[in-house]
């Protein structure tokens, strides 16, 4: 699972990325500048903002080109501003949960959890094929279906994903262990094996862009 961190404090941002790194991976930025790029090449499941950067309120401004490019990616802002106006406001430009600093790490990755789990379905259907990411289950018309480790682990990392275009890079990173191991064409071959394994073709390559799941 992949989260960025916009945080323009530098000692909050160390913080954070030492406290969320063992769980996830971290991009951590300080500005809606550099934001903005990592947006458009990375699939993120959530977003931890800070609304204040560099002394003013601009931080929100990221939350509605997100929320277009990755609709399931969940926002969580995390301010030192907590009154309710300023909850109701950042909660209005489409964030999903509200942190007032200071905060509790072991809380924010609570929050973390439960938001990602609210925007995964439980199960996807594809022309008769079920994937139940819950039970991490694979059906085709009611018969199980058996897959390696790592082509289960693409797929249902693909199906955790299904409004998403996933890069080689977004993959590896989160099924692979030392991604840097790999050669370039691993993820190729991964998915020409499930393709082959399986009655019907559910991945979708977009050429110069990534992996999806077909349309469903």
């Amino acid at each position: 699972m992949r989260i960025l961190i916009i945080e323009d404090d530098n000692k909050m941002r160390t913080m954070l990325c030492d406290a969320l790194a063992p769980f996830y991976i971290v991009d951590a930025l300080s500005s809606l500048e550099e934001a903005y790029a990592y947006i458009e090449s990375f699939a993120y499941e959530a977003l931890l903002l800070d609304r204040n950067l560099s002394g003013v309120d601009e931080g929100m401004e990221i939350i509605p080109k997100l929320k277009k490019l990755q609709p399931s990616c969940a926002v969580i802002i995390a301010s030192a501003y907590g009154g309710v106006e300023e909850r109701i406001s950042g909660l209005s430009a489409g964030a999903d949960d509200y942190l007032e600093k200071p905060y509790d790490l072991r809380e924010l990755k609570m929050r973390i959890d439960a938001l990602v789990h609210r925007y995964c379905p439980d199960i996807i259907e594809i022309d008769g094929l079920y994937i139940d990411i819950k039970l991490e289950q694979l059906h085709y018309e009611q018969q199980p279906l058996r897959l390696s480790k790592k082509e289960h682990d693409l797929l249902f990392f693909l199906a955790a994903h299904p409004d998403k275009i996933l890069t080689r890079d977004d993959i590896t990173n989160a099924i692979y262990n030392d991604p840097t191991s790999m050669s370039s064409n691993t993820i190729d071959v991964v998915i020409s094996n499930i393709r082959k394994k399986l009655p019907i073709n559910p991945i979708e390559t977009l050429k110069g862009r990534g992996y999806a799941l077909k349309n469903i």
